[in-house]
């Protein structure tokens, strides 16, 4: 029952107690105000909704931690949500009180995200106003915005709740564009091929894997000798490496699956597991390791059943392969069969020489390693395989998602070139008949 007194001030408090029985009070210089508030938070307690109006003071900071620990999610996933809120949120919302925050200060800061430059470009770090660099990408700015929405979507779902609304909701943020669809062109891929093949055997075989079969890098760099039906030309995808380790099933349903693979790959494979126990049991570290398990398979050495590993025998890190394998063959890359020049005076300055070239128009387009899971799509669709098969092969889990190759169909628009054709020939016989003679 509500306790209502008077003060020595002249203003009346009413105290309630809560079902753990804390105290809540409110205190007004009238005692209509302070005795309908007692009444109407005696009604919430005795329904179960009671809140505490001090429970929105809590700290976004403080908040988020707690999130964090009782999130099932997978160790990449909170890696990537910690980074977005190290970066993007807590300088801004870290001290701030739950209930503090409007919608406008919420739409205030998505309107600055919009203007922050990459804190990272091409593998390094941005050291001061570099023009050069590009702002931060709408999906970026999205996946910031949505870390603070499910926090507070977390808070208006506890019992009772911590705050009744979410000032991070239906913001207006910056429309995510379409990308269009990038790939490498046959002779691009064969140029790649041999200035891969120049820095070692193993990364031609893994670019023809992701340009023919189309699997993701991860899918690649967790591929197991075991995972291969060597007799009849089929991959089972089922392994994937993230930066935590191995982690033993793919992105999606539909991402497991089985896909064939050309001869010529198969065979370059067959040549990295030469002399290699491929059916010894698996010692790659696990996303489910402890640190110290970690360490200890680290230092068994490499998993004998890697298909693919780094020049120090682990796993392939898909940093360290776009930066000291993927991006130099790239660069040495030429169409015309040369090589780059490996100094001064070599060649003449933006032309093709004996031996070496420097002729931009020989060069290839600098592409990042997932180019090679488009260029497998694209290709195939070129040469007419229907974007059901394309679907399956790839392992998209939505048909929307192999619809973006659609438009590179050899028959994609033939209906509408007879249309053309059509209209015109109509046209043509209607100005034959009008020139006849009558």
């Amino acid at each position: 029952m509500a306790y209502i007194r008077k003060l020595p001030s002249g203003k009346w408090q009413a105290t309630v107690r809560d079902r753990s029985g804390e105290r809540h009070s409110i205190t007004d210089p009238l005692k209509s105000v302070v005795k309908r508030w007692a009444t109407e938070q005696e009604a919430s307690i005795s329904r179960g909704d009671f809140r505490d109006p001090r429970l929105g003071e809590l700290r976004i900071a403080d908040w988020h931690a707690r999130v964090s620990r009782s999130r099932g999610i997978e160790e990449v996933t909170k890696d990537k949500n910690a980074s977005l809120w190290r970066t993007h949120c807590q300088p801004e919302w870290g001290k701030w009180p739950m209930v503090g925050v409007t919608r406008l200060e919420a739409q205030a800061w998505v309107d600055r995200l919009k203007v922050t430059r990459l804190a990272r470009h091409k593998g390094r770090a941005v050291l001061g106003d570099d023009e050069e660099v590009p702002f931060l990408s709408p999906a970026t700015i999205h996946d910031a915005v949505h870390i603070m929405t499910q926090l507070y979507t977390a808070a208006m779902r506890e019992h009772p709740p911590l705050v009744t609304v979410n000032p991070f909701d239906h913001l207006e943020l910056p429309k995510i564009e379409p990308r269009p669809i990038q790939f490498f062109e046959r002779d691009e891929a064969e140029a790649l091929y041999a200035a891969l093949e120049a820095q070692g055997t193993e990364w031609r075989a893994l670019a023809e894997l992701g340009m023919d079969v189309g699997l993701r890098p991860g899918e690649i760099d967790g591929l197991h000798g075991h995972r291969v039906d060597w007799l009849r030309g089929r991959i089972t995808v089922v392994d994937v490496m993230t930066r935590k380790g191995l982690r033993g099933h793919p992105k999606s349903k539909k991402s497991h699956r089985t896909v064939p693979v050309p001869p010529h790959v198969l065979e370059g494979m067959s040549l990295l597991m030469t002399g290699r126990d491929w059916r010894a049991p698996c010692r790659c570290p696990l996303v489910t390791d402890t640190p110290a398990d970690r360490v200890r398979k680290l230092a068994d050495g490499p998993c004998p059943g890697l298909i693919f590993t780094a020049p120090e025998g682990g796993p392939v890190a898909d940093a360290i392969f776009r930066q000291r394998i993927w991006y130099p063959a790239v660069e040495a890359a030429r169409l015309c069969g040369k090589r780059p020049p490996a100094g001064e005076g070599e060649c003449p300055s933006g032309k093709c020489g004996e031996e070496a070239c420097d002729d931009p128009a020989h060069r290839i387009r600098r592409f990042a390693p997932r180019v090679m899971r488009h260029t497998a799509a694209s290709w195939l669709v070129q040469d007419g395989v229907p974007l059901y098969d394309v679907q399956a092969l790839l392992g998209h889990e939505d048909y929307a998602t192999t619809q973006r190759y659609a438009h590179l169909a050899p028959d994609a628009h033939d209906k509408v070139i007879e249309s053309w054709a059509r209209r015109r020939d109509a046209s043509v016989t209607h100005k034959r008949k009008e020139a006849r003679p009558s």
